[in-house]
């Protein structure tokens, strides 16, 4: 089996890892702390996220993108790699002193002290996650296993250690210490493969792509994160809890849904240095039938089972979110085109003050609604807004990338996945008139899915069988 291969499957193993855990998790925790207690660490990690995301200065795809050319040429990737994570250990400590203003002059969490504190470590963690560095050399293999052994120690703890409503700073603790133990883990693997430098070093030629590039990853952690943070500052934590498992959900959806982007954007950009731009074509094609043929069933499974879904993952506290959930299941479509037009098209072909035009739009476009809809509508305004932004930066991207490359969209194929994904609607509405609850949720599921798979292959959908059937049933091989 190809490598493109292998990494994408390890890349799904990584997505799946990533999914699974917040199910297994959320449903516990909602429970123990409610509403309050999740709308208060929900807010802390998506405010981190935006730090994080300053702090990161756009490194982890513009390192992507530079150690996967120089992958075979251990000086060149070790003089990348110290360049790299120079400049990045510098911005951390200016991103972390920009936190201690944000936070003093916006009284924020004023009274969760031990939150407070706890998130300064969250930065530092997330920042110091090291995964574009194996997403160059294209060592999938370790990531999968390190986040799968970081996330199982994380559900560990939590199971023994938070146990009443008041321990929502133990949840939030658990989670920062997981990912610092990550992050240090990946560091010191990072440097069996290279030896960092201190000399001979040229940060000059990283400075105008890293801006560039930590302009648009700015834009994008603004306008992904800023839901959940006005909604804090224009609500109250008890909103934010209750738009946070519809908001996890389909994120951790998008996980999967937007993995095979960073697997090729090292063999993107090698195609398009080296020319072979019809090769680059067809990877995009297979990209395209990949995001319709994942996400119209999955959106029509979460529009159908959106009260199942909540019940067993939230509680029956949280009811009001599957309202949430069935308004945000079109981003999952939305988001997964826009990552192709702008990590696989945009980015390889070095176009990243067009992807930095598109986000910065997007975001502008979410900070007005944002602060217009949250305090009309609360929750239901932040889902709104974030469809909203989505189409947007989605039509522009597809504008911008169309400009780079003529590819083609697969309309035949589209309406293949579109009728089939459409069989999902009855299924489900025949199962709920004798089904309920969690025995409703699987089965519809079960069959749903079997049904689809089965009519990918009635059909013989070539794409669906060389690229996701063959590759699951030779994986061993």
């Amino acid at each position: 089996m190809n490598l493109i291969h292998k990494n994408f499957i390890y890349n799904n193993v990584l997505g799946i890892t990533n999914l699974l855990i917040p199910i297994l998790i959320f449903p516990y925790v909602s429970r123990v702390l409610g509403p309050s207690g999740i709308g208060v660490v929900s807010f802390a990690v998506s405010l981190t996220a935006v730090f994080a995301l300053i702090g990161s200065l756009g490194i982890p795809i513009y390192g992507i993108r530079e150690i996967a050319k120089v992958k075979n040429n251990k000086e060149k990737l070790s003089k990348i790699f110290s360049e790299l994570l120079i400049i990045q250990v510098f911005w951390m400590f200016f991103t972390l002193i920009l936190y201690s203003f944000w936070i003093f002059f916006t009284d924020t969490f004023n009274d969760e002290q031990i939150i407070k504190y706890v998130s300064y470590l969250h930065i530092f963690g997330l920042i110091g996650m090291f995964t574009w560095f194996f997403q160059g050399i294209e060592n999938y293999k370790f990531i999968t296993v390190i986040n799968f052994l970081i996330k199982f120690l994380m559900i560990v703890l939590l199971f023994i250690l938070v146990k009443n409503q008041d321990q929502y700073w133990v949840y939030y603790s658990v989670i920062v210490a997981t990912t610092l133990i990550g992050s240090i883990i990946s560091l010191f693997y990072a440097f069996t493969f290279v030896k960092v430098r201190f000399t001979n070093l040229n940060f000059r030629r990283h400075l105008k792509p890293i801006l560039i590039l930590f302009s648009t990853q700015l834009a994008i952690g603004i306008y992904v994160n800023l839901d959940i943070i006005f909604l804090n500052y224009f609500s109250n934590e008890y909103e934010v809890g209750l738009y946070a498992p519809a908001s996890k959900l389909v994120k951790i959806i998008l996980i999967v849904v937007t993995s095979l982007g960073t697997v090729l954007i090292p063999k993107l950009s090698r195609y398009i240095k080296e020319g072979k731009i019809e090769e680059s074509k067809k990877i995009i094609t297979k990209s395209l039938r990949f995001i319709f043929i994942i996400t119209l069933p999955i959106s029509f499974l979460l529009i159908c089972l959106s009260n199942e879904i909540i019940f067993v993952f939230a509680g029956e506290e949280f009811s009001y979110s599957a309202t949430l959930l069935a308004l945000l299941t079109p981003i999952i479509f939305l988001i997964g085109l826009s990552n192709i037009f702008g990590l696989q098209i945009l980015v390889p072909a070095n176009k990243e003050k067009k992807l930095m035009l598109a986000v910065t739009l997007g975001a502008i476009v979410s900070v007005v609604l944002n602060y217009v809809l949250i305090p009309e509508l609360k929750s239901k305004g932040a889902a709104y807004t974030i469809i909203i932004t989505e189409l947007i930066i989605t039509i522009l991207t597809f504008y911008f990338a169309r400009q780079e490359m003529k590819f083609n969209l697969p309309f035949k194929s589209i309406i293949h996945y579109s009728l089939l994904a459409t069989l999902i609607i009855p299924i489900c509405y025949l199962l709920h008139t004798f089904l309920t609850g969690i025995t409703y949720l699987l089965i519809a599921s079960v069959f749903s899915a079997l049904m689809y798979v089965s009519g990918l292959l009635i059909i013989k959908d070539k794409f669906f069988i060389e690229n996701i059937w063959k590759p699951i049933l030779n994986f061993k091989k």
